[in-house]
């Protein structure tokens, strides 16, 4: 430990900390490591009641949502001309959360979601529950810095971004009245493209240390794919397939707020930036998963609308060259 402390002190006294060192043009790299947690609403699975013919003191069941890690990674280009910075980037996040109930005696689980191919109001002793994210941005974005005052920078940004945040959510719903096992299988995907604008704010401290805010927004159109299947678990016995798709627009808000250290050399290496984090994002409306609603008409179904919202840490590390 100690040796290690004393290598830091070296590499921090003689580290170069004047930014004019930094070249007018070149490439930087970053490399961020993500641990988020993704939640969204409209993902209940069941009520939990005491009683089989009432919900007159019903719980909804929910999932608990876990942590994941993810990553950034990126390539920019500083251009010649304003102190203008071009950057490519991806994002991923893949991350999944499981439930395994089984109720305790006078206790009953009505599914939310089954089909209308069930006559009799249907109570299950226990269940199964599965749902998975695929989460992924890609950002093209242009850059520019100012300094209103020496000590702070705004960098306005502007640019293109592709997200895509593809789901699955699949239920067992075993014992109580049911006849036999049933399960459901679901899948919502959404991809598409749009305008991407932020706005960086950083205010500089001494030895390389500032404090930075970032918000974000993106208004992303596209393409909502949806897969729902229902059938007997064991006989397979196919009681509900319905497929669709349709174009919407999504808005994704993204804020971040940290602290970051820099350091400048006068060797290949021109800049070393690290960055620690907490990020929030909001993906409105990706929660399609179709309920249905009136036993006189089958085709009579609704969405949820529920909202995607990511949150967690983050650890950047990038180079100047």
């Amino acid at each position: 430990m100690i040796k290690i402390f004393l290598c830091l002190s070296i590499f921090c006294l003689f580290s170069r900390l004047d930014a004019n060192e930094l070249p007018q043009k070149g490439f930087f790299t970053q490399l961020e490591l993500l641990y988020w947690q993704a939640e969204e609403s409209g993902l209940s699975y069941a009520l939990e009641s005491s009683s089989s013919d009432n919900l007159s003191h019903a719980k909804a069941k929910n999932f608990a949502f876990e942590w994941d890690v993810g990553f950034n990674i990126g390539l920019g280009y500083r251009l010649p001309h304003d102190c203008c910075q071009l950057l490519l980037q991806f994002t991923s996040l893949q991350t999944h959360c499981d439930t395994l109930k089984k109720t305790k005696e006078e206790r009953f689980f009505f599914p939310l979601w089954l089909g209308l191919a069930h006559s009799n109001t249907l109570f299950a002793s226990g269940l199964k529950a599965h749902w998975r994210l695929h989460f992924g941005l890609i950002d093209f974005l242009l850059a520019k810095s100012y300094f209103p005052v020496p000590a702070l920078v705004l960098s306005p940004q502007i640019g293109i971004r592709w997200g895509s945040a593809r789901q699955k959510f699949n239920l067992i719903y075993r014992g109580g009245n049911f006849p036999e096992d049933v399960s459901v299988r679901m899948k919502n995907k959404f991809s598409g493209a749009g305008p991407f604008a932020g706005l960086k704010m950083e205010y500089i401290f001494s030895l390389g240390f500032s404090l930075f805010a970032r918000g974000t927004a993106s208004l992303l159109y596209g393409d909502f794919y949806l897969h729902q299947d229902e059938d007997t678990f064991e006989n397979k016995e196919k009681l509900l397939g319905l497929c669709y798709s349709y174009h919407a627009s999504s808005p994704l808000l993204e804020s971040s707020a940290g602290l970051q250290w820099e350091r400048y050399f006068s060797s290949t290496l021109k800049r070393l930036t690290l960055t620690l984090a907490w990020d929030q994002l909001l993906f409105f409306s990706q929660n399609q998963f179709a309920r249905f609603t009136s036993n006189a008409q089958w085709g009579n179904t609704i969405a949820n609308q529920g909202d995607l919202s990511i949150a967690g840490g983050r650890f950047q590390i990038a180079f100047d060259f």
